[in-house]
């Protein structure tokens, strides 16, 4: 379970998986739109309602626009919330004397910013290799680089859709000219030609109508699709490039500063408690020379009493003889 929570820590916080929507829009709009096509495909319906349902190949490029649109959706939502996410960090940055790697984590706990927020894994992982200033520069290229790659399959999606467009124009031109063969193959009486072409002949209009319509469908919703998938990317983009120059600019210098202030009340530290240690010692030196002049008195005291004596017994010996 927590090898789990890890590998999804270290995914791309803005990466928005297109599974869940291709399932909804698939169960919303996809199978809606097919039973609809069955219901009321073949039957006389308006000639807007046709570009959308009259076909089953519409209804397929209805399911990848929704699809590709609410997969944009959801991932501008993702980029906002991790704006905001960065927006909070950067306030606790500029205002928090400690920047320890504890606290930072303990604030990130606090306010609900996840682990994988771009902010936070860098400022971890500077905070955790400080003796190596270029740990970071790794990062920022891992993050263009999932920002590439997060849009893979949007882009898929644009060029899908029309070359989706173009297979049902195939397919519309191909059943439109098998109708006509098949009309002009059906009798060999000249007299009946032309009530048999007039009987074939709403199939080969209906066939070329569905072989456009899905084209134009198709150019029509891929247009909108585009223009959204540009303004993303441009946004995200936008986003990393503000990242880059808040973390070089602001926040890595911010870190340096107070690391080196905590390196220096360190250092004042070792050399007040130094400072005591050599005081001490030369306290100690001096009561030693102090007790070492003392007995260096008292010797020389003792010295003279002896010579004092053995002089005055030498006196006394000269004068008994």
């Amino acid at each position: 379970m927590k090898k789990n929570n890890l590998l999804a820590s270290s995914l791309y916080p803005i990466e928005q998986p297109f599974k869940q929507p291709m399932m909804l829009t698939a169960l919303f709009v996809l199978i809606p739109a097919l039973i609809l096509f069955f219901i009321f495909g073949a039957t006389d319906i308006s000639r807007a309602l046709k570009i959308f349902i009259g076909n089953w190949i519409s209804p397929i490029i209805l399911w990848f626009f929704a699809a590709s649109f609410f997969h944009l959706w959801l991932k501008s939502k993702k980029l906002t919330r991790e704006q905001a996410y960065t927006q909070q960090l950067l306030q606790f940055y500029e205002n928090e004397s400690d920047a320890s790697l504890d606290s930072v984590m303990q604030f990130a706990k606090q306010a609900n910013i996840p682990d994988d927020n771009l902010l936070l894994s860098r400022a971890n992982l500077y905070l955790n290799h400080q003796g190596n200033e270029d740990i970071d520069e790794g990062f920022g290229i891992k993050e263009r680089e999932f920002l590439r790659g997060s849009f893979s399959l949007s882009r898929f999606m644009v060029w899908a859709i029309p070359i989706i467009g173009f297979i049902g124009t195939v397919w519309g031109i191909s059943n439109g000219i098998a109708h006509f063969s098949h009309a002009m193959t059906a009798t060999s009486s000249v007299t009946d030609v032309s009530s048999m072409l007039k009987d074939s002949l709403p199939l080969v209009t209906n066939s070329l109508a569905t072989a456009f319509d899905t084209t134009l469908l198709a150019l029509f919703v891929s247009v909108p699709l585009m223009m959204m998938m540009i303004w993303l990317e441009k946004q995200e983009e936008s986003y990393l490039i503000h990242l880059d120059e808040t973390w070089s600019h602001d926040i890595k210098p911010l870190f340096a500063r107070k690391s080196v202030a905590t390196a220096v009340t360190n250092a004042d530290g070792v050399l007040v408690q130094t400072a005591d240690t050599d005081s001490g010692a030369v306290k100690a030196v001096a009561d030693e020379i102090k007790l070492l002049s003392t007995q260096i008195a008292a010797l020389q005291e003792t010295m003279e009493d002896l010579y004092e004596s053995t002089f005055s017994e030498k006196l006394e010996a000269q004068d008994g003889k």
